[in-house]
Order: structure tokens, then C-alpha cells, then sequence
């Protein structure tokens, strides 16, 4: 209160209603009511939307942490799976390495809790080609300890390579990850969701490596989270739940809960009232979808396969994810939406819902915090500003001018003293000593203060990164710089022509020597086309084989005429498909050498090879003829020097079978001679003329047989002449006639009469004499009549087939059999034994028997007979 002064004593006799002090406490107190209502409607309504702001901000950034931690456990598990898929490869074949690297990469300390399970998944056959199912999976049994489960190898069923953690992974290149959707483990009965990365091997996809993460373990990990009093639901890439608020409900923790793994939709329809969050979630994903399908790297025809077995609201959000992933579009961390819901159902009142997305593994993270703490603090504020500020205007109205000073200006003077100073342990002193509008200033500037510094950290966290980067990068281009030099030098240094085309067949790549063969400069050439460098028919030449390396993907040679300064010389051209990650061909790659001289080579070589060959032919001829000369030889000769091996044996048998042969004709012949001696000798000198003529026809008839023998005996010394085959045989049914009366059996000779043979008598005489006797002691008895005996002889090519076929008594089946085995092994001394090893000895021939008892028996022969 001011004073008036000595001079103006009425300063004390004014009227209270006219006073300053009362005037300016009735402003003073109009303004505090003013103040308090403006204050109040101010908080009520600015101050609400700036606190739901905050609460906005205070979400998102409770949100952003929640993902991080998150995200640092999938990034954790996507790097021990990537780690799995190379020890898989490494050790494809090598299955003890494998049961000993992966349950101890699975078993590493911190990721106890998580990994549920986990292991290698090949392709039919890519480890062991005789195992279509040969997985290596360990999953937790109930000591918490790794068990190799092996029942995924079942022959029934379809198999782990139809699971849809498997399939789409075939469309994942190498180091990414796919989170497959949450599900229920059949073999082991736990709620999970696996990660799995491709294992590829010389750009072919030979299987997965994958690491289930339980949902349990995630629902530990979300219990611990300080939400105060909200909650959230967190969702996978397929909008199944991977956690709710509900399952902290249940009464059994250790029981999973009924709606893990369902689909968040299916959720909605047990609780309506999240109904508004299902519909932001489906705006989302069509979002997704669309800028999916606006830039997609794999075709619908693609995905044939792997889509037509899921259910059809599953395919385009697969097929998005594959397409996004092969694209490598993974947004970041973010707040993809936030809104308010009236009336939450487990709250109980408004909240606050915000849609967190995951980066790679696409998942949802829906953060659901209450609005009010917000008012209440709204309206805790407004009753302590109102209180403090009514008090403050009724002292004020004694004490205003007194501590105004103190009460603003000086806290103000203050605050910008310290800021000035930098001194923001004062300043944070004041903004928890004061709890008006100058603390809330003090506590903004302190917020913000540490918000820059946070900022300014993270720049320089930022800023250090990239410097290592840059650092990493200029040593890489000093590293690409070298190389480069270097393959450049090998390129150039080499005499082998050398060429890189594009997909367009424009050359992007070519040697020094290129350029010299052609005769042209490398600037002509880079960028050019066959057409443009060589004559049309080389050209078409050079196409058709890129045709082929494009259709085949694999390297081939071709022989090539190239036009040189020097004409058209013919080179060995190896081509080659050059392809990236993904195994398409980006480029043709070819390498040539000159082998024009090999051809000349070829050609001389090819020339004395002709000359030699006709040298040898003529060779040939002469040795044919001196085996002719050696043959006939041999054949008038009996030399011990000839193949004494071959005459032993030949002469064996000739030593047991001509002094039997001699013997029985010459029995026969005495027989006869006996014969007609007995008759001269009884017969008196005066013989009647009939008893004259009788014994003259027996004369006649043993000179005949006599005769008969004569041309069938002839010496083994004298030169072989043709033989007449027919008159042969006839001459020897002459000299047997005797004996073939005496069975009564008629002979019949089925022959050409043409037939002749340049082979000795002697051997013709000793086989069908043998065959004969044979017959004529085995066949026939004396008693039975009508017998016959039917002899075939013909010439087939270079063999004579000699059968003779009686219908005698026949041969019983097992006897049959012991003889054609005597026959056959030559473990007999029988009469067709002995014959069958001379026919074999002598001519290279073979001796057969068949017969049927009581109907017939034939022998069959075989002889060699050279012309």
C-alpha cells in the first residue's frame, strides 16, 4: 500500500469504497474469478487435449521400448536360426557334427526361457539320398532339457516339407527370416511361432534351419513389462494372438490359453467390444496388401504351389509378405495408429489404443492405456490452481505490492539467470520446490533440456556409426579397387580371349586379346552386338549357342570359326550363365582359345592313322593268308609240332575210337569171309550149279562191300578231297547192310545230292559209323520189326548238322538227363561221351540228345567245316 505523503492528509480520511486498496481488491478478486473459471475451462478443455497428447506421446514411447525389448529377442533368435543354416550347410553330410553343434546352440545362456525347441529340416534326399525325411529337431522335454524328436521322420502323413513354417521359406533368400504364423506343435503340444531361414548350397535350396519360441515364455516376458494400468495384445503377421491380457486371468498358468493362436478376429467375436480395433487392424492390412501388389517380385503362377493348400484368406497376405520381404520392405519401428475407445471392457472405462509395428517379422503390438489418470490429474490441477490462486488473490489484496516482486519476478529472474548460466541442477531444484506455473516452466525447460540432450547423444551415437561405416566403406573401395586391378591385369595378361554380354547381348566386358582378334577398339566393341561385330553366319552361330547356355544354365563348349586379320580361325569357346542370389541369369560370361593348331594336329595324325590302318589291313591280309597256308598244314600233316595240347587230346580219342572202328568192320568182315569158307570148305568139287551160283553171289557181294569199304577207307596222310556226301553215306549203308538185316531196319537219307565237303573220309566214316553202331545196339532188339532209321544231313553257314532219328525203345527221362550231363562235362567213356569230346577236339563241333521213350531217340551233331 503506497503512502500519500505529509502534505495530503485526506489520505487517510478516504472513503474505504474509494480506496485503491479496496478498488484494486475488487478488480483483484474479479480477476481471480475470471482467472479460476478461464483456468478452469482452459483445463477442461486446451488442457485436455494437450494432456491427451501427452498421453499419446507417454504411449508411444512406452510402446517403442515395449517393441525394442521385443525386438531384441526375435533379433536374437533370427541370428542363432542364420547361424543354424550355416553350420547346416557346413555339415550337410556330417550328421554326428550336427547332433553336437545345435542343441548347444539352442541351449545358450539367456534364450533358456524362450527356445522351445528348434533344428535342421533338409530337403528329400539333399543330406542322404536315401532319406526322404531326415530332420534333426530337439524340443525342451519336461527336465527343461533338449530331446531329439524324431517324429517328424513318419513315413505317413505328408511330411514336414508341406508345414507352412517350411513351404514359404523356399522363396527366401539367404540370411532372411521367416516368422511363420503361431500354432500348435502336434509332437510336442506347445504354443508356438518359429522362426525359419533358408539353407542354400550352389544356388540350390537344400532345406531350413528353424527355432520355435513358445508363447509362454513371451507371455513371462510381457508380465513383466510396467504398464501400470494398462495392458496390450500382441498380434502375429497373420493376426493370430501371441498374447492378451485374458490369459493372466486364467487360473492355471502353467495351461496355455484357449485363444493363443487363433485369430484375432475370432478373439472379436468373444468380446465385441474390440470390435473398432479389429476394423483399424484390417485398414492396415489392406494397406499392406495394396502396396504389396503395386511392386510385386514374384508372379501369382509362382506361388502356385504353396497357395493352393492354405485357406484363401490366407494367400494374399503370404504372398504379400514374400514379396515384401524379397523387395527387403520392412518398415521401422513405429506408432502406425492411435485412437480412443469409449469404453474399454476390462477397464472399464475410456482408453487410449495404439498399433505398434514390428520391423521383419511383421508382428502387431496393440497398446491399450487409460485416459484417466490423464483426468484425473486434469482435475487434481485445476483444484489446487483454483485453491492456490483464490488464496493467493485474498493475501494479495494486503500483501500484492509487497511480494510481487518476490512471488514473479524474482523466480523469473532466477530461472533465466540459471538458464543463462547452464545451471539445470538449480533449475530442477526449483521445478520440485514449486508446484504453480513457474515450476511447471521450470519442469518444461528441464524436460526439454534433457530431451535435447538425449537427442544430441543419439547424434553423436549416429554420427560415430557412420564415421565406422565410412571408414568400413573406404576400406572395401580400396579392397574392390585392388581386386578390380588385379582381375584387370589377369583379363589383359591373358592369351585367351575373354567376353561378358548382358541379357540384351550387348558386350560389357572384353579382354585385351579380344580387341586384337577382332582388330578392333575397345570402345567399338563395348556395347555392340554379335551382328555388329561379325558376319551374319557367325552371328547366328554365336546366338544359337547363347540359346542354349540360357535354356540349360549350366557351362558348355562349342568349336567356333572367329574372322581374324588372319582369315577364320576355329576356337574352343566355353560359355558360361552368370546369375545373382536368386539364381536368375543376369549375363553370359565366355572364354576362347585358339585350337587351330590342335586341328592341324588332329588332321596329320588322322592321316597317318588312315596310312597305318591301310598298312595293317594289308598286314591283316597277308597274316589271313599265312594262317590259310598254316591251316592246310596242319591239316596234311600229323607234326608233333602242331599245337601239341590239341593233338594230345585228338590223338587220345583217335587212339580210342579208330582201333574200335578198325576192329568192329573188320569183325564184320571176317564174320563174312568165315562165311564164305565154311561153305567151300563143305561143299564137294562137284558142286551143283545152283550151290555155283550161290556162292558166286556171295563173292560178288563181299568184293561190293569190299569196294564200298575201300572209298569209305581212305589214309589220314593222303590230301583231303571234296567228298560227296550222299555217296558216302550210301557206301557205308552198303557195308552195314548186314547188320541193318539183321535188326530189319530200313534206312531213309534226307540229303542234297549236291552236298560235298572238304573233309577227310576217315572222320566222316568214324562219325556215322559210331552214330550207326549206336543206334543199332541201343534203339532196336532183335524181335521187333518195322524199325527205322532216318538220317539227315545239310549244311547250315560254316556247320554240318547231322541227325539221325529212329523209333526205337527211347530213353527214360532221368537217364536221359545223366547222359546229355556226361555229354556236356566229358565224365564218361561212353560211346556218345568219346564222340561228343572228338567232335569238340576235332572240329569244334558238339554232339546233343533228346528222345522220348517208347517213340523215338535222336541224336543231333554239330561240325565246323571251313570251306
Amino acid at each position: 500500500m503506497g503512502n500519500n505523503g505529509p502534505n495530503d492528509p485526506r489520505s487517510f480520511n478516504t472513503h474505504w469504497l474509494n480506496s485503491l486498496p479496496f478498488k484494486f481488491s475488487i478488480i483483484q478478486f474479479c480477476i481471480v474469478v475470471l482467472i479460476i473459471a478461464s483456468s478452469t475451462w482452459l483445463i477442461l478443455s486446451i488442457e485436455k487435449k494437450h494432456h491427451q497428447e501427452t498421453q499419446v506421446s507417454l504411449s508411444q514411447n512406452l510402446g517403442l521400448t515395449i517393441v525394442a525389448q521385443l525386438q531384441q529377442i526375435t533379433s536374437k533368435i533370427e541370428a542363432l536360426a542364420a547361424s543354424m543354416a550355416s553350420i547346416g550347410v557346413t555339415y550337410a553330410h556330417s550328421p554326428s557334427q550336427l547332433q553336437e553343434i545345435i542343441p548347444a546352440l539352442l541351449n545358450t545362456d539367456g534364450q533358456k526361457s524362450l527356445i522351445a525347441g528348434g533344428g535342421i529340416w533338409p530337403e528329400p534326399g539333399a543330406f542322404d539320398s536315401s532319406k526322404l525325411r531326415n530332420s534333426y529337431f530337439w524340443a525342451r522335454n519336461e527336465q527343461n532339457k533338449f530331446e531329439l524328436v524324431y517324429g517328424y521322420d513318419n513315413t505317413h502323413g505328408s511330411g514336414y516339407h508341406s508345414a507352412l513354417w517350411y513351404k514359404p521359406t523356399r522363396f527366401y533368400p539367404v540370411g532372411t527370416t521367416y516368422w511363420s504364423d503361431a500354432y500348435i506343435d502336434p509332437h510336442t503340444n506347445e504354443t508356438m511361432i518359429t522362426a525359419s531361414v533358408p539353407m542354400w548350397l550352389e544356388h540350390q535350396f537344400i532345406g531350413i534351419s528353424t527355432v520355435d519360441l513358445a508363447l509362454s515364455s513371451l507371455k513371462s516376458f510381457f508380465n513383466k513389462l510396467a504398464l501400470h494400468q494398462g495392458y496390450l495384445f500382441a498380434l502375429d503377421s497373420n493376426n493370430n494372438l501371441l498374447a492378451h491380457p485374458y490369459d493372466s486371468e486364467e487360473q492355471d498358468s502353467s495351461k496355455p490359453s484357449p485363444y493363443l493362436s487363433l485369430p484375432f478376429e475370432t478373439f472379436t467375436q468373444d468380446h465385441p467390444a474390440y470390435a473398432s480395433i479389429l476394423a483399424e487392424i484390417e485398414k492396415i492390412d489392406a494397406q499392406f496388401l495394396k502396396h504389396a501388389r503395386s511392386s510385386s517380385t514374384y508372379d501369382k503362377t509362382q506361388f502356385d504351389t504353396l497357395l493352393n493348400t492354405l485357406d484363401v484368406s490366407k494367400r494374399d497376405r503370404l504372398s504379400a509378405l514374400i514379396n515384401a520381404n524379397a523387395r527387403g520392405i520392412s518398415p521401422n519401428s513405429e506408432r502406425i495408429t492411435s485412437f480412443v475407445l469409449d469404453q474399454d471392457p476390462l477397464l472399464n472405462e475410456p482408453v487410449l489404443v495404439s498399433v505398434f509395428h514390428m520391423p521383419r517379422t511383421y508382428w502387431k503390438i496393440i497398446l491399450v492405456t487409460p485416459l484417466s489418470e490423464v483426468g484425473n490429474k486434469e482435475h487434481a490441477i485445476a483444484a489446487k490452481i483454483g485453491m492456490l490462486l483464490l488464496l493467493t488473490q485474498l493475501i494479495a489484496l494486503v500483501v500484492l505490492f509487497m511480494f510481487q516482486h518476490r512471488l514473479f519476478i524474482q523466480p523469473i529472474s532466477k530461472m533465466v539467470e540459471y538458464l543463462q548460466e547452464g545451471n539445470i541442477a538449480k533449475l530442477e531444484l526449483t521445478a520440485n520446490q514449486r508446484k504453480d506455473e513457474i515450476g511447471k516452466l521450470a519442469k518444461a525447460f528441464t524436460r526439454r533440456n534433457q530431451q535435447l540432450e538425449i537427442a544430441y547423444a543419439s547424434l553423436d551415437a549416429s554420427n560415430l556409426a557412420l564415421e565406422q561405416q565410412l571408414a568400413m566403406q573406404k576400406h572395401a573401395q580400396i579392397q574392390l579397387n585392388k581386386h578390380k586391378n588385379q582381375l584387370n591385369d589377369l583379363l589383359n595378361s591373358s592369351q585367351n580371349l575373354i567376353c561378358i554380354k548382358n541379357t540384351e547381348g550387348c558386350y560389357t566386358l572384353v579382354n585385351d586379346k579380344f580387341c586384337e582378334v577382332l582388330g578392333l577398339e575397345r570402345d567399338k566393341v563395348i556395347g555392340a552386338k554379335d551382328r555388329d561385330l561379325f558376319p551374319a553366319h557367325i552371328a547366328e552361330i554365336i546366338a544359337s549357342h547363347d540359346k542354349i547356355i540360357a535354356n540349360t544354365e549350366t557351362p558348355q563348349s562349342f568349336e567356333q570359326p572367329i574372322p581374324t586379320n588372319q582369315g577364320e580361325i576355329t576356337y574352343l569357346i566355353t560359355k558360361y550363365p552368370i546369375q545373382d542370389n536368386e539364381g536368375n541369369i543376369v549375363a553370359l560370361g565366355a572364354m576362347a582359345f585358339d585350337i587351330s593348331h590342335i586341328k592341324t594336329i588332329n588332321q596329320e595324325l588322322t592321316n597317318q592313322i588312315e596310312q597305318v590302318n591301310q598298312h595293317l589291313v594289308h598286314r591283316e591280309v597277308q597274316v589271313q593268308q599265312l594262317k590259310m597256308t598254316l591251316r592246310q598244314v596242319e591239316l596234311s600233316s600229323i607234326s608233333i609240332e602242331k599245337h601239341q595240347q590239341q593233338l594230345q587230346h585228338i590223338g587220345v580219342q583217335n587212339h580210342k575210337l579208330m582201333p574200335q572202328l578198325i576192329t568192329d568192320i573188320l569183325r564184320e568182315q571176317l564174320k563174312e569171309h568165315e562165311l564164305l569158307f565154311t561153305k567151300l570148305s563143305l561143299d564137294s568139287p562137284l558142286q551143283r550149279g545152283d550151290e555155283l551160283l550161290e556162292l558166286k553171289h556171295l563173292v560178288t557181294e563181299q568184293t561190293d562191300k569190299l569196294r564200298h569199304l575201300l572209298y569209305l577207307v581212305v589214309p589220314q596222310s593222303e590230301a583231303i578231297k571234296s567228298v560227296h556226301i550222299n555217296q558216302f553215306v550210301e557206301h557205308l549203308l552198303a557195308v552195314l547192310a548186314p547188320q541193318l538185316d539183321a535188326y530189319k531196319v530200313k534206312v531213309s537219307l534226307e540229303c542234297s545230292e549236291k552236298l560235298t565237303l572238304q573233309v577227310s573220309p576217315w572222320s566222316l566214316l568214324l562219325l556215322f559209323y559210331k552214330l550207326l553202331q549206336n543206334t543199332l545196339s541201343h534203339g532196336f532188339t532183335m524181335d521187333t520189326k518195322q524199325n527205322e532209321i532216318t538220317i539227315s544231313v545239310h549244311k547250315d553257314g560254316q556247320q554240318l548238322v547231322v541227325c539221325i532219328r529212329d523209333n526205337g525203345l527211347g530213353i527214360e527221362p532221368s537217364h536221359l538227363e545223366e547222359i546229355n550231363k556226361q555229354i556236356k562235362e566229358h565224365t564218361s567213356t561212353g560211346t556218345l561221351a568219346e564222340l561228343a569230346l572228338w567232335l569238340k577236339i576235332e572240329f569244334e563241333g558238339e554232339l546233343s540228345l533228346s528222345s522220348k521213350q517208347a517213340k523215338y531217340t535222336e541224336v543231333r551233331c554239330l561240325l565246323t567245316i571251313a570251306d
